[in-house]
């Protein structure tokens, strides 16, 4: 009986170190996968920032919401005519839309020139911003 029960044990060890061992293995693999990802990702990162249209198109999307500043005029009570710095506010039956913040501008880029929306999600997650932001404006 003690031969049996030590039989037992040993094949089961032996087993168990063969598939942590195995295990092990693949998980090296899949790291070694993991990196080569990641240098990739690194290289096209790079290679996006090194875009003059992508520049380009970063200094004109600035240069666009900056508003005029034309003094308005504003009529009491009495009827005087006051300037005032401040701009009249437009006229719109509908609510204003939410405006792009510009920390998620170049993520909107990546999706212009066709990186999956996940992968620009990852991203997003990876630096610390909230991903489904971008959902507003798509």
């Amino acid at each position: 009986m003690v031969a049996f029960i030590n039989h037992f044990i040993v094949s089961t060890v032996t087993f168990l170190n063969k598939f942590a061992s195995d295990c092990e293995s693949r998980f090296v693999t899949y790291e070694q996968k993991l990196q080569n990802l990641e240098a990739s990702l690194m290289i096209v990162e790079a290679k996006l920032a090194s875009i003059d249209v992508l520049k380009q198109l970063n200094d004109t999307s600035a240069a666009t919401k900056q508003t005029d500043n034309q003094p308005t005029i504003l009529v009491t009570a009495e009827g005087d005519a006051k300037p005032t710095g401040e701009p009249l506010p437009e006229a719109t039956p509908n609510p204003p839309a939410v405006e792009r913040d510009p920390k998620y501008d170049l993520y909107f880029k990546m999706l212009h020139l066709g990186v999956q929306l996940g992968a620009v999600k990852n991203k997003i997650a990876s630096e610390g911003l909230d991903p489904d932001y971008i959902d507003r404006f798509l």
